[in-house]
């Protein structure tokens, strides 16, 4: 009978070996190879005649999965520069503190481009640009809370979405809301785009949708309304809207929803082609190779809309892989809107929290 147990758990040692072995080659954070070990050490156990060897093994693996939760729940509160909020909690919640990012993002790039479901020329390389620039972030902000857990558990929606924000947001020139785009809310694109407005004086706040990112849906229109009437209630005049992807098909369509809310609209790897004109200054960065969202789309936007059209030699993962261009162009756009005249203070947006 043992031998029939060790000969059905070999598979799923043989898996839980080669998850530790591709795991630590994508230099994974430390938290990542405490749970990767603690499921080698549960999984091997079966593999032991010795009662006592598998308790202690399992015992082993369980001590260590509880121990690198504990640590991560203690230690990723926030980054130095960094927070995250829910409307009813200033602080992020537990799940949001589980695992490094890194250690998902990175491998999932790295899963794409061996399978090479995705036809985007970005893939390729995606898995390294992440990984530095997870290393920036890392160096920068310290252990950091994601939102992608509470993303994909279903968290997410108006009211009680995981809002990131980055830098001084009633002290600085204003504040960019940026939306996530497709496969939900994540750290890094959030602290990308930080760095530009921060450049420019600006902070950032992120909210969180569905993992889908369908910002133009009632659940994501009430998410940014609910997003801007808190900035207003904070005391922030100037906020420019911006997006990733989805969030930026998104961006287009609430812009001009939204009427007079914005200073400014930032698209990036993804306009709507059925968005009207925002009546504000628009900027669209766009990868000319993006097997996605076809820059034809993009480009005609900011057309129509009288919008800066900003092409880059990359494809749908433009911001990551063309990074210091992204950069300097939204730097300089948001510096653009700090000179602008803000009027009179705007009303309280209708749904929006008193």
């Amino acid at each position: 009978m043992r031998l029939l147990v060790r000969l059905l758990a070999l598979p799923v040692v043989v898996a839980a070996l080669a998850l530790l072995a591709f795991v630590a080659t994508g230099a994974a954070s430390l938290s990542g190879l405490g749970y990767a070990s603690s499921l080698v050490l549960v999984t091997v156990s079966a593999m032991f005649e010795s009662a006592r060897v598998r308790r202690r093994l399992v015992l082993s693996g369980l001590a260590l999965l509880v121990a690198t939760a504990g640590f991560r729940v203690a230690f990723a509160e926030h980054g130095r520069h960094l927070r995250m909020r829910t409307p009813s909690e200033a602080r992020a919640r537990w799940v949001n503190r589980l695992l490094d990012e890194a250690d998902l993002a990175v491998n999932a790039s790295r899963a794409l481009a061996w399978v090479r479901l995705v036809p985007d020329p970005d893939v390729p390389e995606l898995a390294e640009v992440m990984r530095d620039a997870y290393a920036r972030m890392r160096a920068a902000e310290g252990w950091t809370p994601s939102p992608v857990v509470a993303t994909y558990a279903g968290l997410e929606g108006p009211w009680h979405d995981d809002t990131l924000e980055i830098g001084d947001v009633e002290g600085g020139a204003g504040v960019v809301v940026f939306l996530h785009g497709y496969a939900g809310s994540f750290t890094l694109p959030c602290w990308v785009v930080s760095l530009a407005a921060s450049d420019a004086g600006f902070a950032t706040v992120c909210p969180a949708t569905r993992w889908v990112g369908d910002w133009w849906s009632a659940a994501g229109e009430a998410t940014v309304r609910e997003t801007v009437g808190r900035l207003r209630a904070r005391g922030v005049r100037r906020i420019v809207l911006a997006g990733l992807s989805n969030g930026g098909v998104g961006a287009s369509l609430l812009a001009s929803r939204m009427r007079g809310t914005f200073d400014g609209l930032v698209v990036i790897s993804g306009a709507s082609p059925e968005a009207a004109s925002p009546h504000v200054a628009v900027l669209a960065l766009q990868g000319t190779h993006d097997a996605q969202m076809p820059a034809a789309v993009v480009r005609a936007y900011a057309a129509r809309v009288g919008g800066r059209y900003l092409p880059l030699d990359a494809g749908h993962f433009a911001l990551l892989v063309r990074e210091a261009e992204a950069r300097g162009a939204i730097t300089s756009f948001l510096r653009a809107r700090a000179q602008t005249d803000l009027g009179p203070a705007p009303a309280r947006l209708q749904g929006a929290p008193p």
